[in-house]
């Protein structure tokens, strides 16, 4: 049986967040898709109030942690959204490098690495079970 839940993916790659988008919904996660922070201040909700509610919706968060405004030195930064989502309890899976984020690594924070694909994604969603607030149902 799949396996049910919510996943907030942030990924500004359009391409990469339709592809890992159905491949989550094809497992049976219900997806809510995010660009991140967008122009023209590349800030987000989450980055100016402290409080996303795109994430308090969702059990687990996937985010691509090289932002659109990463390039321009800019607005919302990774380690905010990340320490935003792991305060609220949501497990975050990081795609990409992670280095600098080392000392979030850990707890509600799994990096995946620069390659990771969709299996290894979803398989990373499915262990995220002991998260706060996360629900698996069907087994």
């Amino acid at each position: 049986m799949p396996d049910e839940g919510t996943v907030l993916l942030v990924e500004s790659d359009e391409w990469r967040r339709e592809r890992l988008g159905q491949a989550l919904e094809s497992a049976g996660y219900d997806v809510i898709p995010c660009p991140g922070p967008t122009a023209p201040d590349y800030r987000c909700i989450g980055g100016r109030e402290g409080y996303c509610p795109l994430a308090e919706r969702a059990d687990v968060v996937v985010l691509d942690p090289w932002l659109a405004g990463d390039e321009l030195g800019v607005g919302t930064s990774a380690d905010e959204l990340v320490e935003l989502y792991s305060q609220r309890g949501r497990t975050v899976i990081l795609l990409g490098s992670v280095g600098w984020l080392d000392p979030f690594i850990g707890g509600h924070v799994v990096g995946l690495g620069d390659h990771a694909d969709a299996a290894e994604v979803l398989g990373a969603v499915r262990s995220a079970p002991e998260a706060d607030g996360f629900v698996l149902r069907g087994r």
